[in-house]
């Protein structure tokens, strides 16, 4: 039984250093994959993410909204996150909406204003 876990760590480790070459030969001939499937949709999601500019929102509205209105998603709507305020619209009655509003709520306390009284969310 030894001989064919030393012979499958050999196996796994001769895979890994052919891997490692091969990414070596990739990046010195400037060949880059195509992302594909759940992976090319992850990066295109935090890539928009990144892309998009953040916008100044005034805390003590965000806060008050959220304490009012959370349930029904009254504060991402006041941020223009139209897709998870309709998500917040539509199961407001699981508590699914309201979980949620105290997450966001626990992430916009912390937050320090500028003079103006403004805070910025991604």
């Amino acid at each position: 039984m030894d001989k064919n876990k030393e012979k499958g760590d050999t196996i796994v480790s001769d895979i890994m250093v052919a891997q490692q070459e091969l990414n070596e030969l990739k990046e010195q001939y400037g060949i880059q994959e195509e992302e594909k499937g759940l992976k090319k949709a992850i990066s295109s999601f935090f890539d928009k993410r990144e892309a998009q500019a953040q916008i100044p929102i005034k805390k003590k509205t965000y806060i008050w909204l959220a304490v009012l209105l959370g349930w029904l998603g009254g504060h991402r709507f006041y941020t223009k996150q139209y897709v998870t305020a309709v998500l917040y619209l539509l199961t407001c009655w699981t508590g699914f909406s309201l979980s949620m509003t105290l997450i966001d709520l626990m992430i916009v306390l912390p937050k320090k204003q500028d003079e103006n009284g403004n805070i910025y969310l991604f």
